[in-house]
């Protein structure tokens, strides 16, 4: 009876071992439990930085600056589906302006690479067969989420429509 107990045990370390493993593993395809998501950055803002600075509510990406054409992207867990509440919000600004937009909601993006074109217009995500574009959003929708403007936290799941969607040409994003 101990042998088998002592072969349980080992079994179970050995599984664990593999899982956590596995889970530490950055930028290596493996199986996994913990799903995540790259956002991409460009900026097309003409002649002008985009400095930007995403957070969520556990987690701050720091603040990033990017010349005309430039690109970020930047990765993290996904909560459990069941829970729907990853959320990544963005305080975009350039000369004089700034704007808020949640550039990762689980319940509206739910994808595992998600690029995002910053434009003066707004915010535009581009898919494989069309490209969705958002408003910037106000203050006053920033505060009926109960957001200070520094963005410390956000647990909103009610997302905006697309301002426009519009399949996409043959020639991609330009």
């Amino acid at each position: 009876m101990a042998a088998l107990v002592n072969k349980i045990v080992l079994l179970s370390f050995l599984l664990v071992t593999i899982f956590v493993t596995s889970q530490i593993m950055d930028g290596v395809e493996s199986f996994s439990l913990i799903r995540r998501a790259v956002v991409g950055i460009e900026n097309k803002l003409p002649n002008l930085n985009l400095t930007f600075h995403c957070k969520d509510k556990y987690r701050d990406n720091g603040i990033h600056t990017l010349a005309p054409g430039e690109y970020y992207q930047f990765g993290f867990a996904v909560a459990p589906s069941f829970i729907n509440r990853t959320q990544w919000f963005c305080l975009f600004s350039w000369e004089g302006e700034s704007h808020n937009f949640d550039i990762y909601v689980e319940v509206r993006d739910n994808c595992g690479y998600c690029p995002w074109v910053i434009q003066k217009s707004g915010p535009c995500k581009y898919y494989s067969t069309h490209v969705d574009c958002y408003q910037w959003k106000t203050t006053g929708q920033l505060e009926r989420q109960g957001r200070k403007m520094l963005l410390i936290s956000n647990t909103s799941i009610q997302q905006e429509p697309p301002l426009l969607h519009q399949p996409l040409n043959s020639q991609g994003r330009d």
